[in-house]
């Protein structure tokens, strides 16, 4: 567990500027709303604009109430989905999310409804790192929606042991028993927001940091390494113990009851002056510059010199989430107000949420740094979602942003912002593409282009265009892309656009036009050697010429250049995957069984990433397939790598050792693009195995809107290798 270190002088020594407040008057009195709660339908489309609305305002109503249990249903569901995918960091973070939004007296029976899965494996993963009060939450929450059974039996057996264990670690010593109590009963009370958690929390706190006030190390009459564990937890309570308390409270925005708590526990003394200051503004005026100071102590987790004896990070981080509501409800209209809650819900798997929060904050005349904060923010989200494929939640974020992105392309502020509104459009582009919606990428890449005409997005663009059928457009727009490298000196990427070209010419069956690109993309590509610097310039220029001789079939230069690659990217894992695959594509594309090989030790001897390994692997097994040779050992050795928690790259992996069926790998195909993927491994196997019926899925294939893959082009050469144009190199040239 990563721990915070409170630097509490410095952190409450910030002062923000100035900004109207509102009329928020901090958490309301629990239990406003009693008997049944009529939970409101949210869809996903509907959650942000619905989440928004429960943010805004702490009223206890039953028509906020309903909108509550709506959203948290929502959200758990989410979490639910993200643990099935094999997310559980992912899961758990919006799991925690959804808790989070809860206030206590807040939580009712109707917003765990359709949880189950959530739950469940929220559970089993606290357990598994051992966070025994989490695990309490979560098992007794999902015990009070189970049906009698077995479920049930095992849940009462899980909680069961944890109490044994929670009483096996009272045997220690005074301070340690004081402890490790107080560290489950508030670890319970961040996920369980219950009256009774959330005292025993307070009160298991409270005797900690009072047996630290009465500790004597004198009386420790143990060993030496006994004596130093009872005075450093004695030590962490006397300097975390006052920060912890009040944490617990801020966890709901309870400044108030932080006050009364440490008032109750007769602790002012152990608490810096500087953090009751800002907890009784806080709680007596609203004020948003305390709630801002306060947000800023317990947001800025940070590694702890001595982590023994410092506030549990993530009790600092709830903490935080509960100070930025409180302070968004008493500033909502500005960024300093609506900022750290947009960061947190990024954070807590609800990312569509934070530009709904921000634009109204934002006004109709932001500033040039307002906006690329917002901006940047909500890249980060984008790319965030995107990461853990999450593909359809960037969607909703990217819509969620539309307002923002609008008053971003105000004309006067052309220029000013950053990252632009065309490079947020270009990246959501790239995100719909690599799902292999490319009707959906191309109004975006066209915008992004015609705002910023760039190297990368003209050539997205042409991507697009050409696997849609438009020729001609694909070729206007590499024909920018080499006049534009041209311009800025950059031969590499000219040779890139000018191969391209010729790829769209050879499926035309144009002889002349692809000969005539060919040809110039082999004198860009051999410039580009010749001025290229060591390093991954120079690694990025030998494979752009081992993919032009590749074309003209000059096998033995592709070979050195693909050598000159690897020496070139020996530092840099990056270029050597790039290098690794690349070598692979060709030799599965030529039948080179060799080059496989040497690509997949490279590959085994750099401990490249699973999602770059298994494709190697794979490749090499086909050709060894195809070859009818005995595998050398180093398939079975880099699938046996693959990590079982990895997603895809696992049950690709599965499916060559012969573990998975066909049938059963197009299963487990969520998405557009794997499902692609199933389809060209499932044809190349049988391929391999000497089918000559694959034409099809590989025509399919090379068709499909998951451009991105390698596997399209894979299934692109090997269909231009049935009737190949006769490409010769030029006279004179003389090859490195």
């Amino acid at each position: 567990m990563r721990l915070l270190s409170i630097a509490l002088g410095a952190a409450l020594a910030l002062q923000a500027a100035a900004c109207g407040t509102g009329s928020h008057a901090g958490p309301k009195v629990p239990g406003g709303v009693n008997g049944p709660v009529d939970a409101a339908p949210v869809s996903d489309e509907q959650f942000a604009a619905t989440t928004y609305q429960v943010l805004l305002t702490d009223e206890q109503t039953p028509e906020r109430m309903g909108l509550l249990a709506g959203v948290v249903r929502r959200q758990l569901a989410r979490a639910g989905s993200r643990f099935a995918g094999d997310r559980r960091e992912a899961g758990l973070s919006a799991l925690t999310g959804a808790l989070y939004l809860t206030r206590v007296g807040e939580l009712r029976s109707e917003m765990l409804q359709g949880g189950v899965p959530a739950l469940r494996a929220g559970a089993a993963e606290v357990s598994r790192v051992g966070n025994e009060g989490r695990a309490l939450a979560l098992y007794g929450m999902l015990r009070s929606v189970l049906p009698a059974g077995n479920e049930k039996n095992d849940v009462d057996a899980h909680l069961e042991a944890l109490k044994r264990w929670s009483s096996a670690l009272r045997s220690a010593g005074q301070m340690q028993s004081a402890g490790s109590f107080q560290r489950s009963a508030t670890d319970r009370a961040m996920f369980e927001p219950s009256k009774e958690a959330l005292d025993t929390a307070r009160d298991g706190t409270i005797s900690w940091i009072k047996k630290a006030l009465e500790f004597n190390t004198s009386e420790a009459v143990q060993s030496a390494n006994f004596e130093r564990e009872e005075a450093i937890e004695a030590y962490r309570a006397m300097r975390a113990g006052g920060a912890t308390l009040v944490a617990i409270y801020l966890r709901y925005g309870d400044a108030k009851g932080a006050l009364a708590a440490l008032d109750k526990g007769d602790l002012l003394r152990v608490v810096p002056p500087g953090l009751v200051e800002r907890l009784e503004r806080a709680a007596e005026d609203d004020d948003p510059s305390a709630w801002a100071d306060l947000y800023r102590l317990y947001g800025s987790a940070e590694d702890a010199d001595r982590p023994e004896t410092s506030m549990d990070q993530a009790l600092g981080k709830a903490a935080a989430f509960g100070v930025a509501v409180e302070l968004f409800r008493a500033e909502p209209r500005s960024l300093r107000g609506a900022g750290p809650l947009a960061v947190e819900l990024v954070d807590h798997g609800m990312a569509e949420v934070a530009p709904a929060v921000l634009a109204p904050a934002l006004g109709n005349a932001p500033s040039a740094q307002d906006l690329s904060w917002t901006l940047s923010l909500t890249l980060r989200a984008l790319l965030g979602e995107a990461e853990i494929g999450e593909h359809a939640a960037a969607r909703r974020t990217f819509k969620s942003a539309e307002p923002i992105l609008a008053l971003a392309d105000a004309q006067k502020l052309v220029g000013k912002v950053r990252p632009t509104p065309a490079r947020l459009r270009y990246v959501m582009g790239v995100l719909e593409t690599r799902a292999g919606d490319l009707g959906r990428a191309r109004p975006l890449i066209e915008a992004a282009t015609k705002a910023e005409p760039t190297l990368e997005a003209l050539n997205m663009l042409a991507a697009i265009d050409r696997q849609r059928g438009d020729a001609k457009a694909a070729l206007a727009s590499l024909d920018r892309v080499a006049g534009l490298a041209r311009k800025y000196g950059d031969p590499t990427s000219e040779a890139e656009a000018l191969v391209a070209s010729f790829e769209v010419h050879r499926d035309k069956g144009a002889v002349a036009e692809a000969k005539t690109a060919l040809d110039s993309a082999l004198r860009a590509a051999l410039k580009a050697r010749e001025s290229s610097r060591a390093g991954a310039e120079q690694a990025r220029s030998e494979r752009v010429l081992a993919r032009v001789l590749e074309h003209f079939g000059a096998t033995q230069g592709a070979k050195r250049a693909t050598d000159r690659a690897y020496e070139a990217s020996r530092t840099d894992t990056r270029q050597l995957t790039a290098t690794v695959l690349d070598a692979s594509r060709r030799a599965l594309t030529s039948g080179d069984l060799q080059t496989a090989r040497q690509a997949l030790r490279q590959a085994l001897e750099a401990g490249l990433a699973d999602e770059d390994l298994v494709y190697a692997a794979l490749w090499l097994k086909l050709l060894e397939q195809q070859s009818g040779v005995a595998s050398d050992g180093s398939v079975g050795e880099a699938l046996a790598r693959i990590d079982d928690d990895s997603g895809w790259p696992a049950k690709l992996a599965a499916w060559a050792r012969g573990k998975t069926t066909d049938e059963q790998l197009f299963k487990a195909a969520r998405t557009p693009v794997q499902k692609t993927e199933a389809k060209f491994y499932t044809a190349m196997l049988r391929r391999a195995k000497g089918s000559t019926e694959t034409k099809k899925e590989l025509a399919e294939v090379a068709s499909s809107e998951a451009i991105e893959l390698v596997e399209v082009m894979i299934a692109r050469d090997l269909l231009a290798r049935e009737a190949p144009l006769p490409m010769k190199l030029p006279d004179g040239v003389a090859l490195p």
